[in-house]
C-alpha cells in the first residue's frame, strides 16, 4: 500500500477554482513556487482538455534512484526465493547444509520450524502459501473499506468524480479507480492499494474535508488525487509489484529509501498534472485542515533549509516518507528529485 502520509496526528459542489497562487506577499519572494512552472513544456496549458502524458514524461517525473533501488530489492527477492528452493530440494535428497543438527539448527532459528519438521516440505509449503495467504488479506482489507466508506461516483461528490475521470485518461489508466471516502477519528491520509488485477484509492474525510470547509481548497484535494492516482499509473499499488520485492522489505533502510523515492516520483508527476505546487496540502498534514492557509510558506521554507543535523538524517533514513522539509524544497523545484537521504 502507498499512502499519501503515514502520520499526521457540508459544503455544497464546487467547481475547480482554477490553479493555486501564492499570495501577493509571496510573489517576489526567491521562495514563492511558480505554478506555471510545473506544467511541462509538452503540455501547455488550453481552454479545453489537456492531452494525456506520454511514456518518456512519465519516466521524466521519476525518481532517478526509483528503479535502481526497485532493481536491487528485486534481485535481492530472488535470491532469497531461489535459497529457499534449492535448500529444499538439497534437504530432500539428505545432503547438504540443512540434514542433521545443522538442518535442525537453520529450520528452527531461521525459519521458525520445530526441529523435528521435515525442512523441505514445510519450506515449500510457506513459499506456495504465501501468495494466498497475502491475497486473502488484501482482499478482506477491500472488503472492510466496501463495507464501511462511500464510493465517489456520478451523484456522490460529482465535482471529485470528474477530477479522477480527467486524470485517468491524462494518466493512461486502462480503469478509471474507485475511489472510497471515509473517516478514522481525525486522521489526516490518503492511500492507494490494490486486489488481484485491480486498485483503488481511499480517502479519509479530514482531509478530503480541505475542498469542503471554510478555504474551498479544491486545488488540494486535485493534487492529493493525482499523488494516489500515480501511484497507480507506476504499478506500485499492484499485487505482482508489490510480491517482486515481498522479502527485500524486510531490509529497513532499502524499503524505507524506495518508499520515499516512489513519493518524490509521485509529488512531481501530481505537481504536472494538476499545475500547483502541492505545498499547501502538505502544511495540511502538518497542521490540520484549518490553520495550514494561515502559515507563512517563504518563513517556513526558511527554517526547511534549517532542518538539518544527525538525528534529523537518522528520522529521514528509518521514514517511509521523506520528512517534510525535503519534501517540500523538492516541491518548491518543479524539476529534479528530492533528496533521499542527505
Amino acid at each position: 500500500m502507498d499512502d499519501f502520509n503515514i502520520n499526521p496526528a457540508e459544503g455544497q459542489p464546487l467547481q475547480p477554482s482554477g490553479p493555486e497562487m501564492p499570495s501577493p506577499a509571496l510573489q517576489s519572494s526567491a521562495f514563492a513556487p511558480q505554478p506555471q512552472a510545473f506544467v511541462p513544456q509538452t503540455t501547455p496549458r488550453t481552454s479545453g482538455p489537456l492531452p494525456p502524458f506520454t511514456a518518456q514524461e512519465i519516466r521524466s517525473f521519476r525518481h532517478k534512484a526509483e528503479m535502481p533501488i526497485y532493481t536491487a530489492m528485486v534481485v535481492f527477492n530472488v535470491f532469497v526465493i531461489a535459497f529457499a528452493v534449492v535448500a529444499s530440494i538439497l534437504a530432500f535428497f539428505d545432503i547438504g547444509p540443512l540434514t542433521g543438527t545443522t538442518g535442525a539448527m537453520f529450520n528452527q532459528l531461521i525459519l521458525g520450524i520445530p526441529a523435528e519438521a521435515s525442512a523441505h516440505v514445510e519450506v515449500l509449503f510457506i513459499l506456495i502459501a504465501l501468495p494466498f495467504v497475502l491475497l486473502f488479506a488484501v482482499y478482506l482489507y477491500y472488503a472492510q473499506y466496501r463495507a464501511n466508506a462511500i464510493r465517489i461516483t456520478e451523484k456522490n461528490f460529482p465535482e471529485i468524480y470528474e477530477v479522477v475521470e480527467d486524470y485517468a485518461r491524462r494518466l493512461g489508466l486502462k480503469k478509471v479507480p474507485k475511489i472510497y471516502l471515509t473517516q478514522e477519528n481525525g486522521v489526516m491520509n490518503a492511500f492507494a492499494t490494490f486486489i488481484l488485477r485491480r486498485q483503488y484509492i481511499v480517502l479519509l474525510t479530514d482531509l478530503f474535508e480541505v475542498a469542503y470547509l471554510e478555504h474551498h481548497d479544491l486545488n488540494s484535494i486535485k493534487f492529493i488525487i493525482g499523488h494516489e492516482m500515480t501511484h497507480i499509473r507506476l504499478r506500485h499499488a499492484t499485487f505482482s509489484y508489490n510480491m517482486s520485492i515481498l522479502f527485500a522489505n524486510y531490509i529497513p533502510i532499502l524499503s524505507n529509501a524506495l518508499s520515499r523515492a516512489r513519493e518524490y516520483s509521485c509529488d512531481r508527476v501530481a505537481q504536472h498534472l494538476v499545475g500547483v505546487s502541492g505545498i499547501e496540502p502538505m502544511l495540511a498534514l502538518i497542521v490540520g485542515k484549518h490553520l495550514y492557509k494561515k502559515v507563512d510558506i517563504e518563513d517556513y521554507v526558511k527554517h526547511c533549509r534549517e532542518t538539518r543535523g544527525f538525528f534529523v538524517f537518522l528520522v529521514n533514513l528509518l521514514s517511509s516518507h521523506p520528512i517534510m522539509p525535503k519534501r517540500i524544497q523538492a516541491l518548491l523545484r518543479d524539476h529534479g528529485s528530492g533528496r533521499l537521504f542527505f
